[in-house]
């Protein structure tokens, strides 16, 4: 959106307070995955960047062992 600075700073406002969780698209396969507990602490240091994790999927949820920039 118009005015909310660089990725990073746009995806940590729409994550802030309430329900706003991390999740991972992935943008070839059209899915967007969830991300457990785990996973939501290991997302915030790299919101709003390209990713490689690492886990468990189950559906449209991943049990995260890692994440790494890509």
């Amino acid at each position: 959106m118009e005015g909310m600075g660089d990725d990073k700073s746009c995806t940590l406002m729409c994550t802030k307070g309430g329900n706003g969780k991390f999740v991972l698209a992935d943008r070839d396969g059209k899915t967007v995955y969830s991300l457990d507990k785990a996973g939501q602490a290991k997302a915030r240091d790299f919101a709003g960047q390209k990713v490689k994790v690492t886990g468990r999927v189950k559906g449209k949820s991943i049990s995260v062992t890692s994440i790494e920039a890509a």
